[in-house]
This record gives C-alpha cells, sequence and structure tokens, in this order.
C-alpha cells in the first residue's frame, strides 16, 4: 500500500509523518529511532552520510560537509562540490528527501511516493520550484508545498478551541515566519504573513561563534575562523552551548588553534545580550504583519511558538513581554510542522476514512507573503519602477488580469516581460523571477497595436502561473520563460530611446468627491469600481494618483503604477477625515500643478454624487486644464448635475451620468478604452 507523508524539510533538522488508522498524525521515527533528522549530508570516501553521523562527521570538522543549504534553495549562483561533481541546494535537498523517503518506507513497512513538503511562508517561487523539484528527484509525487506557519496551525486546530485569532511566531534554524490565524468553526484562514529567510537559529550560533573568534584573536592576535577545521568545530560548539543555555546560567568549553587553546564563558545574560537585536527584527516581522490587518496585540488571543530555536528562554520571555500575555501550549515545537503536513497529505489522498477532523474538515486558505509584478516605466519614462499586479497576503489562488499595448508589425510578434517578487519601488531590490516571452502575437488588418489580456496567478501552492491572450482575436499566446540575463544594471538606468515602443505615457489623476452624501453604500460602490478602474489600466505604460475632495483636497497617492498601493489607498478613503463633509472644494487646480509638466496624455477623471458650491470656480479651473491639453472625464451618479459634468468634462461624450448599480462596469470601461486609445479622449 502507498503511504501519503508529510516532510517538514528543516534547516537544521527534518521530520516525516503520517496519520494513523484514525486519522491521527504521528511522526516516523528514523534509523537512530529519533523523531528529528539531522538536515546535514557528508561525503566521506565516494558516498554521502546523512544525519545523526554527518553531524558527528561536522564536529569532528571534517571536510564535505553541506549543512544550512535550505537557505540556498532556489539560488543559482550556490555549488558545492563532492568528488567530482557539482551540487546546488536542490540537489542537497533531493538526497536528503531520498534518505527520509527510504528511512520511512523501512519503518513503516509500506512505499513512499506521494508528499507535502513544507516550506517558510517566506520562500519565492524559484525557492518553492526548487523544493517542488528536489522532491521529484527524491522520486516522490509532490502533492502539495505548505508554508510551515500553516503546517503548525492545522496540527494546533485539532484540538483546541476555535473563534480565535493567533500569531504563529516560527522560529527555525534557519528562517523566521510570523503569520497571523483566524480559526473560525468552518475553517482556519490565514490573515497576513511575513517573515526572513535568513533569520534562524543559525543566527544566534554565529553571534557566539564571533564572540568567541574576537575573544580569541584579542588573546592571541590569530583569527581561528581562517581555520576551515577550527571553523567547523566552533559551528557545533556554538550549537551545542546555545541549547544547553537553555536549562543553565551557563556554560564552558574551549578552542584550540594553532597550538593556542582558549578557554571560554558564555553566560545566559551575555549570550541574551549578543543576540537582542535578532530578536528585536522578529518582533519588527511581527508588528508589521499585525499593522498589516490594523490589530493589536491586545486584540489577539494568544502567540504559538513554533520552530526548535522557540525554544530558547530568551525567545519565549521577549514574545510574552512584547504581546503582553503568555504563550500558548499543547504543541510540540519541533513536531508541528509535520504533523499539519500529515494531515494535509491525509486529506489530499483521502487515505484518512476515519480521519480526526479539523475545523470545517480541514478546510483552510492561505496566503503569499510576496506581492507579484513586472517591470515597467514610470511617467516620465526617468527610471524604471516595480508595477505591482498582486499584493502581499492575499488568499491564494488569486488571479489578476491586466491589459498590455504593444505596437506590432507584419509578422510573428512578442513581448519580453520581467516578472517580480517583492514590494520595493526598485525593480532589483525585489526577486527578479524571469524573463517570461509571449510569442505568437498578430497584427490585425491596418490596425498596429495589440492589446493582450495578460493573467498572473499564485496557484494553490503559492508558485507562478502566468498566460496571455490577445484580445481582438482571443488567441492564447505562447509562452517562453528565458533565463535572465547576467547583466541587470540596466534597470537602474534611465529607459533608453531605441527601446521606446512609441507609445506615450498615460498619467490619470483619479479624483473622487467625498462629501457626506457618499457614506455608506455610495462610497463602497465607489471604491469598488475605483479598482476596477485601476485593473483596466496598462500600468506598464500609465501612471494613476488618487485625489480625494471635499471641503478640501488632499492626494491621497502622487502618480504610481504600483497596484498594491493604490488598493490601499482606496481602502482608505472614508468620509469627513480631515476633508469635512461639504462640496466647496475642486480638485482641479492641484491635479493642473500635478500634471502641467508632464509628458505624454494626461487625464483627470471626477467622479461625484452631488452639487458642487462653487461650480463657476471649479469650471475655469477645469477649462484651464482643457486649454493645456490635460483631458478631464466626468462621472456622475446620484444626485450629481449632469449641466455640471458637462461644462467640467473636455467634451459632451466625456460626461458620463450613470446608476450606482452600473458605476463599477462603466468605470471599467473607461479605464479600457483608456488603455486601448493610449489616453485619446474618451467617447
Amino acid at each position: 500500500m502507498e503511504l501519503a507523508v508529510g516532510i517538514d524539510l528543516g534547516t537544521t533538522f527534518s521530520a516525516v509523518a503520517t496519520v494513523d488508522e484514525f486519522g491521527k498524525p504521528y511522526l516516523v521515527k528514523n534509523g537512530e529511532m529519533e523523531y528529528l533528522t539531522p538536515s546535514v549530508i557528508s561525503y566521506q570516501h565516494g558516498e554521502f552520510i546523512i544525519g545523526s553521523e554527518a553531524k558527528e562527521y561536522q564536529a569532528l570538522g571534517e571536510e564535505g560537509i553541506a549543512a544550512f543549504f535550505k537557505r540556498n534553495m532556489g539560488d543559482r549562483h550556490f555549488i558545492l562540490q563532492f568528488g567530482e561533481q557539482e551540487y546546488n541546494a536542490e540537489d542537497l535537498s533531493a538526497i536528503l528527501l531520498t534518505h527520509l523517503k527510504k528511512v520511512a518506507e523501512k519503518t513503516l513497512g509500506n512505499e513512499v511516493k506521494k508528499a507535502v513538503i513544507t516550506v517558510p511562508a517566506y520562500f519565492t517561487n524559484p525557492q518553492r520550484e526548487a523544493t517542488i523539484q528536489a522532491g521529484e528527484k527524491a522520486g516522490l509525487q509532490v502533492l502539495g508545498i505548505l508554508n510551515e506557519p500553516t503546517a503548525a496551525a492545522i496540527a494546533y486546530g485539532m484540538s483546541h478551541e476555535k473563534n480565535q485569532t493567533l500569531l504563529v511566531y516560527d522560529l527555525g534554524g534557519g528562517t523566521f515566519d510570523v503569520t497571523l490565524i483566524r480559526y473560525e468553526e468552518d475553517g482556519m484562514t490565514v490573515l497576513a504573513t511575513d517573515g526572513d529567510h535568513e533569520l534562524g537559529g543559525k543566527n544566534w550560533d554565529d553571534r557566539i561563534v564571533n564572540d568567541v573568534a574576537l575573544r580569541f584573536e584579542e588573546s592571541y592576535a590569530d583569527d581561528p575562523l581562517k581555520n576551515h577545521v577550527t571553523f567547523n568545530e566552533l559551528l557545533v560548539l556554538a550549537e551545542r552551548a546555545k541549547k544547553q543555555l537553555s536549562s543553565r546560567e551557563k556554560v564552558n568549553f574551549s578552542v584550540v588553534h594553532d597550538g593556542n587553546k582558549l578557554r571560554y564563558e558564555l553566560t545566559r545574560d551575555h549570550f541574551d545580550s549578543l543576540t537582542q537585536d535578532l530578536l528585536e527584527r522578529t518582533q519588527l516581522l511581527a508588528e508589521r504583519v499585525l499593522d498589516n490587518k490594523e490589530l493589536s496585540w491586545s486584540q489577539l488571543d494568544g502567540v504559538l511558538l513554533v520552530g526548535g530555536s522557540t525554544r530558547m528562554p530568551q525567545v519565549k520571555e521577549w514574545v510574552e513581554k512584547m504581546s503582553g500575555k503568555p504563550v500558548l501550549t499543547g504543541i510540540n515545537v519541533d513536531e508541528a510542522v509535520a504533523l499539519g503536513a500529515a494531515l494535509t497529505a491525509s486529506q489530499m489522498t483521502h487515505l484518512d476514512k476515519q480521519a480526526f477532523k479539523l475545523p470545517s474538515k480541514t478546510s483552510f486558505s492561505d496566503v503569499m507573503s510576496h506581492s507579484l509584478g513586472m517591470v515597467a516605466e514610470n511617467e516620465n519614462r526617468s527610471k524604471y519602477v516595480n508595477s505591482i499586479i498582486i499584493p502581499k497576503n492575499i488568499p491564494v489562488p488569486n488571479e489578476e488580469t491586466r491589459p498590455f499595448k504593444l505596437r506590432t508589425r507584419p509578422g510573428d510578434n512578442q513581448i519580453e516581460v520581467y516578472m517580480t517578487q517583492g514590494e520595493s519601488d526598485r525593480p532589483l531590490d525585489n526577486e527578479i523571477l524571469g524573463l517570461y516571452c509571449f510569442s505568437g502575437i498578430e497584427k490585425i488588418g491596418s490596425s498596429n497595436e495589440a492589446i493582450l489580456d495578460i493573467s498572473y496567478q499564485y496557484d494553490e501552492n503559492g508558485m507562478i502561473q502566468v498566460k496571455a491572450i490577445q484580445q481582438q482575436i482571443n488567441k492564447i499566446l505562447d509562452l517562453a520563460i528565458k533565463p535572465l540575463p547576467s547583466d541587470l544594471s540596466w534597470m537602474d538606468e534611465a529607459p533608453k530611446d531605441e527601446v521606446m515602443d512609441n507609445f506615450e505615457h498615460l498619467s490619470v489623476i483619479f479624483a473622487i468627491d467625498l462629501s457626506g452624501s457618499m457614506d455608506g453604500n455610495p462610497l463602497e460602490q465607489a471604491q469598488k469600481a475605483a479598482v476596477g478602474f485601476i485593473k483596466q489600466m496598462d500600468l506598464s505604460h500609465s501612471s494613476v494618483g488618487l485625489m480625494s475632495f471635499a471641503n478640501s483636497v488632499h492626494l491621497d497617492l502622487d502618480l504610481s503604477q504600483n497596484f498594491n498601493q493604490m488598493q490601499s489607498e482606496i481602502k482608505q478613503w472614508s468620509i469627513g477625515r480631515s476633508l469635512g463633509y461639504g462640496n466647496s472644494a475642486q480638485p482641479f487646480s492641484e491635479a493642473y500643478s500635478l500634471l502641467e509638466s508632464l509628458p505624454g496624455h494626461r487625464i483627470i477623471v471626477v467622479l461625484t454624487d452631488g452639487v458642487w458650491s462653487h461650480q463657476d470656480k471649479a469650471i475655469r479651473e477645469a477649462h484651464r486644464c482643457h486649454e493645456l491639453g490635460i483631458d478631464v472625464i466626468a462621472v456622475g451618479f446620484g444626485g450629481a448635475d449632469e449641466q455640471f459634468l458637462k461644462e467640467i468634462a473636455s467634451a459632451e461624450e466625456d460626461a458620463l451620468m450613470v446608476d450606482l448599480h452600473v458605476l463599477g462596469s462603466s468605470l471599467s470601461k473607461i479605464g479600457q478604452e483608456l488603455t486601448q486609445k493610449g489616453g485619446i479622449r474618451f467617447g
């Protein structure tokens, strides 16, 4: 009989779990009758040794050791050579997974072919792809990739009360994740997540190693870390000392290098002072997650510690201090991730005929911790920017479709898109995922423009899927993902004239009336309509700024190509604030000053539902915009003055009076036509 297992592929330790005949998860012992296998590989005399024995070779300072390679998953520059062959982190993970699979099969007496493998929530697309490929190389059918905090939360949710909001603080050997979870009677929802895949227990070890090296150098004017054997010995001694300090107030060990010997004493207080800034980093990430959902510590029902490094007393003390409440108990921090993965694997293969049920029959939804975007030019072609398409912390699976306009020539046309993962405006501060090339774009009739609908998707594993359709002929385009050029420095330079596609940039100010009459359903519908409008904009060739007005005017967002920022600002729109409740202000004067010096097409889209107090001034300022070539599209509903809309619009066909229930479709059509016509007057 084939078994489906859950595998916690950890930085320092890995574990395999499955479920019994009653659907209860349990960890599978390895060949040493231990539940945890060190994620260490040793190459000795032409063969690989994995686990505890490999860790012993590491302690002896032997060469040919691979450890902490999980941090380098997806890194094409990380290479280790054993014998005559080179190995990347994916290859090493496949060796480890093959070992875990064989040991589990021997222990269970059944073949293991299917698995759910866990990853840090903060893993990027290349890291997730590498994890799946490592599993496949190990002979596993990878049923899914599961975020580690989510897996732990699933395990916790088996036997604890529902209707609570928890923060999962996951500090492992090499990575840190923090995830906000909501348990309900009908399921579990991941609200937000963040993390750092280069922050974990190893950083605490490194602080001890560096402190020892500093003291040694002060005593003997010699750096022991220059010697590979001494360095490996120190890593093992530091990890051991860290663990001993969990139950002792101080530890001692000796370091020998080049005939010199140093007796090193480490107290718990000194260790805490060496590593306090690491805890502060975890707090910044935890509070960023709370801020994302506008929650405070007091609104949480508790904090769940996960990961072996949370056994350090300083971690528990720090979490309780910053959260203001005791940490939750009733879960094994080393085992929870594998157990949650096993439950998920069992459910996915329907093997749990009498399964111990989780909330809503194990239903849960997860999120991605990175935004998905593309490299685009800014409004005045002075630099390249990261144009975000799918914001972080959006439930997955999730798909967004964006239009893209392209000049076509006779024959086969193609478009190249540099995909990004991250939040920074500067492209190179993000993960550049690859060069996605769509081909087979046809020139249609006399038109030399093609409109493509490019769909970007996070699937249930947090993996990226991309496709494109040529609008005019509903043709699915061919996709090839090309390797990135070695030199991407051009992304920090101004776009060159020779790469221009001859489209003028479109700059749009979207101005919304937030007077008192917009309160309630009108505002809710307007917010949805505004998001729909932006989704129809080709943000590689256009920028959108957001402005609100009532008794005064406020620039909510300067011209931007970041959908994430736009959506966030739209959600913040509210009645009152510092704008007042009346209609005495108009947006045209400030919009004029923002747009007057910009090249390309410039548009002001005004959305209103009431009668403005100073219509004459508004009309004068709108006409001043017209004279400069800034077009005005006026959209009204409810109690708006239709004649006034015609007065401020650039042309009569640019004034629209609509019913509230069709506001969304009307604004989406405007956005679509602006993309298709490149900002030429709507109508």
